[in-house]
């Protein structure tokens, strides 16, 4: 009776099968120079990244340098900051992690090529559902929002 009842007690206290928790999707953003951009989701890296560079040529007007810079994240938030001839593309599970994420790389960047650099363009977010959407807000970093 004693080993039926450590048995009962040992399978009550597994944990439950994987198959049987939700697995979120894959969130691949590419961004170009040209400010080409694509988006791809799926529930594996690999066909996530192929949508995303597809879509980036597709908008591309010819050669562009889509696939060169690449964030995934699951469930989560992505930015596409264009700064003249530098990206700014962050990831994070958070949008307030995301938006401080950008900020700090856009300061580093500023630091470090002082008045000769230039202004910062949002070109897209995406929200944790995979939704894209496109922007021609100027973006710039400032000291006094991180100090907030």
């Amino acid at each position: 009776m004693k080993a039926i009842l450590a048995f009962l007690s040992i399978v009550l206290l597994l944990p439950a099968p994987l198959a049987a928790q939700p697995v979120s999707e894959w969130t691949v953003v590419t961004l170009a120079l040209d400010g080409s951009w694509g988006v791809g989701t799926a529930v594996h890296y690999g066909p996530a990244l192929a949508s995303a560079l597809r879509k980036c040529e597709a908008m591309s007007d010819g050669q562009s340098d889509c696939g060169a810079d690449v964030t995934a994240v699951r469930q989560g938030w992505t930015l596409g900051i264009l700064c003249g001839d530098h990206r700014v593309l962050v990831a994070a599970t958070e949008l307030t992690t995301a938006l401080l994420d950008a900020e700090a790389r856009q300061m580093f960047l500023k630091e470090l090529y002082g008045d000769g650099m230039s202004n910062c363009s949002r070109v897209m977010w995406v929200d944790p559902q995979g939704f894209a959407t496109a922007s021609k807000k100027r973006w710039r970093a400032s000291r006094s929002r991180l100090a907030r």
